[in-house]
């Protein structure tokens, strides 16, 4: 960012507070302003009263969830919401996942554990308006993923949902 413009504002949603002040430390650093939401609804809420520049969410949070997130954004009357970059981080990475968070409008995705540069990087290109989905992690940048991950039953409905087309943006 230059000195003379203003700081780019992101919402980070998580609910483990450990990873929001992770990114936030590591964002902070590249001079975002940033605005911390413990889940899905309180993110939403932030987006809805201030458009950020960008969100960081994870996948799976209570009372709405990454995919749930990203679809209300990629629905919003409010064309600034609609266009946010979105990028997607999760521990729970398959190739269904990612089919999924592309199908809702996704703009990355990261596997965890976040390693600081390539999350910084990704970022940096979202906000230039680059989609990065083919990037996972550091370790795992040069492979599909695979597997089916250790996730909550209704997430894996939603995610099957999405994936079979019964909901779309």
């Amino acid at each position: 960012m230059t000195e003379d413009a203003p700081p780019k504002r992101c919402v980070i949603a998580d609910d483990v507070r450990s990873s929001r002040a992770k990114v936030g430390n590591w964002l902070d650093g590249c001079g975002f302003d940033c605005v911390f939401a413990e889940n899905g609804l309180e993110a939403w809420e932030s987006i809805r009263n201030h458009p950020p520049d960008l969100l960081v969410t994870d996948l799976e949070m209570p009372l709405l969830c990454g995919l749930e997130l990203l679809e209300k954004i990629r629905r919003s009357d409010n064309k600034r919401i609609g266009q946010l970059p979105v990028l997607v981080m999760t521990s729970l990475l398959d190739s269904q996942t990612l089919d999924v968070v592309r199908k809702l409008g996704g703009d990355g995705l990261l596997q965890k554990p976040l390693d600081k540069e390539n999350t910084l990087s990704v970022i940096l290109d979202l906000i230039a308006g680059k989609k990065c989905l083919q990037r996972f992690s550091a370790r795992d940048s040069d492979c599909s993923p695979s597997g089916e991950g250790v996730i909550s039953p209704t997430l894996r409905r939603l995610i099957k949902t999405v994936a079979e087309g019964k909901r779309t943006k």
